[in-house]
C-alpha cells in the first residue's frame, strides 16, 4: 500500500462527517478518477482511523461482494474487505439505530478464528483448522454515497459499506459442512434463498481469499478475528418500521426490526 497523504485524510475525513452527521456525498472518484485500489484502502485505513479515536475498537473483517449475486445486485465486479468494529455488534433480536441513512441487509456466515492466519494461498483445510466458532448473521450496509450509488473504489474507500452486524448463537464448528448452509432472508413481503457454496464455493474460501488480499500489504488475520464471509443472497432494504430476519436452519434465526 502506498504512503498515506493529505489527499487520503481529506477523503477519510469526508467520509467520516458524512456518517456523523447522518448525511450523504457524492463518490469520492467523481473528483479522483485516477484514484487506484490502494487509494481506496489507505482512504479506509485512514477512515478507520477516525472510528479509533472515537474510542471504538476493531474486532474482525467484513467481506463485500464475495458472491456472484451481491456482486450483479451492487454492478460491482471483484470482492473487497473492511474493518468491523466492536460499536458495530449487536446480538439477535436487534433494534435498528438512528444513525444509519439508508441501510440494507445481507444474511451471512459468520466465522471466529482462533489463531492468525496469514498467506496467500491457505487452503480450505487450513482455514478450516483455525475456526472456533460459526455463526448466523445479518450485516448491515450503510452507504455514504448518495442514493447508494458508487463504484467498487469508492465502496473499499468507504469501508465496504460497513455499518453493523446482528449475530446469533455462536456454535461448534465441528462436523459442519461449510458448503452446505442454507439462509432464508424475509421481511414479509419478500423472501431470498440462499446457500453458502454462493460465497466463493464456501466460506473457508472467502476468508482464504481474505489473508491473501491482506497479504499483498504486508498483513494478516489476527487470532480471535471475527469474519463475515459476505452476502449469501441480494440484500433487502431496512425500512422504516420493517423486520428483517434471516432463518439459517439449525444454526438459528436473526432478526432486525426498524
Amino acid at each position: 500500500m502506498g504512503a498515506l497523504g493529505p489527499r487520503h485524510r481529506e477523503m477519510a475525513r469526508r467520509l467520516w462527517e458524512a456518517r456523523c452527521q447522518r448525511r450523504t456525498i457524492s463518490p469520492l472518484t467523481t473528483e479522483w478518477p485516477e484514484m487506484t485500489v490502494n487509494d481506496a484502502y489507505a482512504i479506509q485505513d485512514q477512515l478507520i482511523e477516525f472510528h479509533l479515536a472515537a474510542g471504538d475498537r476493531p474486532i474482525g473483517f467484513k467481506l463485500g461482494f464475495t458472491s456472484e449475486e451481491m456482486r450483479r445486485a451492487m454492478g460491482i465486479g471483484y470482492p473487497n474487505y473492511g474493518i468491523l468494529t466492536a460499536s458495530m455488534v449487536q446480538v439477535s433480536p436487534a433494534k435498528g439505530r438512528d444513525e444509519w441513512i439508508h441501510p440494507r441487509v445481507e444474511p451471512e456466515i459468520a466465522l471466529r478464528l482462533g489463531r492468525e492466519l496469514s498467506g496467500a494461498e491457505l487452503s480450505r483445510d487450513q482455514v478450516a483448522a483455525a475456526v472456533t466458532g460459526v455463526a448466523p448473521a445479518l450485516e448491515i450496509v450503510d452507504s455514504r454515497y448518495r442514493d447508494f450509488r458508487f463504484t467498487f473504489l469508492d465502496n473499499t474507500a468507504d469501508n465496504s459499506s460497513a455499518a453493523g452486524v446482528v449475530l446469533g448463537e455462536w456454535q461448534d464448528p465441528a462436523g459442519v459442512s461449510f458448503e452446505s448452509l442454507r439462509v432464508t432472508l424475509s421481511d414479509g413481503s419478500q423472501e431470498f434463498t440462499g446457500v453458502s457454496t454462493a460465497v466463493m464455493g464456501s466460506p473457508l474460501a472467502a476468508v482464504s481469499w481474505l489473508a491473501a488480499e491482506l497479504a499483498r500489504f504486508g498483513r494478516s488475520v489476527p487470532t480471535g478475528s471475527v469474519v463475515l464471509t459476505g452476502g449469501m443472497t441480494a440484500p433487502l432494504v431496512l425500512n422504516p418500521g420493517s423486520r428483517v430476519g434471516g432463518d439459517f436452519g439449525w444454526l438459528g434465526t436473526v432478526v432486525i426490526q426498524r
